[in-house]
Order: structure tokens, then sequence, then C-alpha cells
């Protein structure tokens, strides 16, 4: 009985290994001991041989497109479009970043009007008197 242990044992090994791991001879060298699989064991093969980036930080523009990617098609386009279409976006665009400009202002100027109608609801008298007469005191105001 002691003969078969060691084939008994490799069989196993190899039945429960993944598909994805690679047997080595190293793995059945040992019967007594079992030998701890390394870090890669679980990962597919595929996975393995990826070549690492040489750049500690990979950074993307727009569209998983990088700076000179998009500098080629900002020119092609001007190429396209011409200089009188040019010039009218460039107009547009001007305008467009001046109207940006005041949004948060109007922003502001929003949340002050709504604090004061806040707080004239604060003010308001209960809510047992009559609705006409509530209107009544909001006209004359």
């Amino acid at each position: 009985m002691k003969s078969i242990l060691p084939y008994f044992t490799a069989f196993m090994m190899m039945a429960t290994v993944s598909a994805f791991a690679p047997v080595t001879p190293q793995s059945f060298r040992s019967t007594t001991q079992p030998t701890i699989p390394s870090s890669n064991y679980y990962t597919p093969a595929a996975l393995q041989h990826q070549r690492k980036s040489v750049a500690n930080i990979q950074t993307m523009g727009l569209f998983g497109l990088g700076a000179p990617e998009i500098a080629i098609i900002l020119v092609a386009a001007a190429f396209v479009l011409g200089p009188q279409k040019l010039a009218e976006l460039g107009k547009d665009a001007g305008k467009i970043a001046g109207e940006l400009k005041e949004v948060p202002k109007e922003f502001q100027k929003g949340l002050q009007e709504g604090e004061a109608n806040a707080n004239k609801l604060k003010q308001a008298p209960p809510a047992s008197m009559d609705v006409e007469t509530v209107e009544e005191k909001q006209k004359s105001e």
C-alpha cells in the first residue's frame, strides 16, 4: 500500500489543477510535504505574460485619446472648415464663455431670492386665518 501512495497523491494533484495554471514537475517532487503555489497560480496564462507599462501613470485625454491624437483631429478639422468658419466658431465660443461667467452670479441671485421667500413664509400668519385674509395682506405688502 505504501508504494501506491505517491502515485495516488500525484493523480489527486493533477485532478485539482486548474486549466489555466501550468503543471510543473517541481510540484510533484515531494510526496510528504505539499508545495505552496506561487502568487500567479490561479491567474490565467494570458494575464501572466502581459507587458508592463514603462510610464508610472498613464493619462488619457478625451474618450481615451491622448494629446497628440486630439491635436491631429483639431488640425484636420481646421483644414476642413477653413478660416472664415473658424473665425465664426471662435466668436461663438467667446460669447458662450461670457455667458457661462454669468451663471454663478445668477445662481447666487436665485439663492438669495429663495432665502428671502423662506423668511417671508416664516413670518407669515398662522394657518388658522382665512385664505382671503392672507391674500389681502400679501397684496397690501
